[in-house]
């Protein structure tokens, strides 16, 4: 039998062409075709300095086409109701109202951002809420060098890639105990990371908050701004 087989095995192969695995390169570039908004101090103007960034990632229900639905909430919604900041602020729209943040697009538009506005490059920050939360995790670890601070709001991640963050970065994490849409355990694992590699970390687990109270609370907080304006990368991102 074993005869037969290798007989059968034999006049099969012949002439056959065997399959190959090719190496080949893209060239296909990523397009900053995100919708977005943008803020500039009331002085901006009337100025030649460089001002501060922040890049302000939305929740779920602000995704799409219509960008005009980012100015409902979060620090859009502030400013929409009259709160003035001294630093820029950037609200790129998530493109989808599924999916998360496709944050290679969002470094695409930050940097087109900073190549037309007086940017202070040592000073550009990351805020996220809920699913721009886990757009600010994300932006830590693929953009390591590039932010001063990331400030992530009852979001979440991967643990795993904290190891790349930088090690100059700050964070400040804030999480709801009612939070039932994203568990308070998934900020507390990743804090408990950062805290381990020796980050320099703070997590704030507001008493009673929900998912939508933990938003309001963070960004009302006037010790958030204050803190957040001190973080500076010692070194330029190139």
């Amino acid at each position: 039998m074993a005869l037969v087989f290798a007989a059968v095995w034999g006049l099969g192969s012949v002439g056959v062409t065997h399959a190959e695995q090719l190496a080949a390169r893209s060239a296909t570039s990523i397009k900053s075709d995100l919708n977005y908004l943008i803020y500039t101090p009331d002085n901006y103007a009337s100025s030649d300095k460089a001002y501060p960034l922040v890049v302000w990632l939305h929740g779920g229900d602000q995704g799409g086409t219509d960008v005009e639905k980012v100015r409902s909430s979060g620090i859009p919604k502030l400013i929409e109701d009259g709160k003035t900041f001294p630093f820029l602020v950037l609200s790129p729209q998530n493109p989808s109202e599924e999916l998360l943040y496709p944050i290679e697009k969002v470094e695409a538009v930050l940097d087109e951002v900073m190549s037309k506005y007086r940017v202070d490059r040592t000073r550009v920050y990351v805020v996220g809420f809920s699913r721009g939360g886990f757009g600010t995790w994300a932006m830590a670890e693929q953009f390591p060098d590039k932010f001063a601070a990331f400030v992530p709001i009852a979001g979440g991640g991967n643990r795993h890639y904290l190891s790349r963050t930088n090690e100059k970065a700050a964070f400040w994490v804030f999480h709801g105990t009612n939070d039932d849409v994203i568990p308070l355990s998934d900020s507390v694992v990743l804090y408990e990371r950062l805290v381990g590699l020796k980050r320099n970390a703070r997590l704030s687990v507001l008493e009673g908050a929900d998912h939508s109270g933990v938003e309001w609370a963070a960004l009302n907080d006037p010790e958030l701004w204050d803190w957040l304006l001190k973080q500076r990368l010692e070194v330029v991102p190139q």
